[in-house]
């Protein structure tokens, strides 16, 4: 076998090769797996809140965000009101309770615009469907 016959197969051995892995690569990206940044979600939130942006900064937003994700993160917090509600009154009030705790007075308008806006950016990206009956719920 000669060496550009044999360094023609190589080459088409690599191209073979590196189409395989484009395509298993581009089928793994069809996934539609909805994934939640918090970056993202400042972002969006921060577009939504109009012109005068409620007088809150992003660090406010993402503030906000966190002590919301904090609330529906611990159950021993929000299990006496039943189940986490993404922008539920519960979270709201818990928001604000640490927002005092930590020197910061939001107004219940402002907190409930970052949460109503977070709720609009979770179906946007596809991460809210519809409820889930109890006796679909595991365990």
């Amino acid at each position: 076998m000669s060496g550009p016959l044999l360094f023609a197969l190589l080459m088409v051995l690599v191209l073979a090769f590196g189409v395989a892995m484009f395509w298993q690569e581009s089928r793994r990206m069809q996934q539609s797996a909805a994934i939640y940044g918090v970056d993202d979600s400042v972002e969006w939130i921060w577009e939504g809140l109009g012109e005068d942006k409620l007088g809150l900064t992003k660090a406010d937003v993402r503030r906000i965000l966190e002590w919301e994700m904090h609330y529906l993160q611990q159950p021993d917090i929000w299990k006496d009101d039943g189940s986490p509600i993404v922008g539920g009154e519960a979270a709201a009030a818990y928001t604000q309770e640490k927002a005092f705790e930590e020197g910061y007075s939001y107004e219940p308008r402002q907190i409930y615009a970052v949460l109503d806006l977070q709720a609009t950016y979770l179906e946007a990206i596809g991460a809210v469907g519809d409820p889930v009956e109890e006796d679909e719920l595991p365990g």
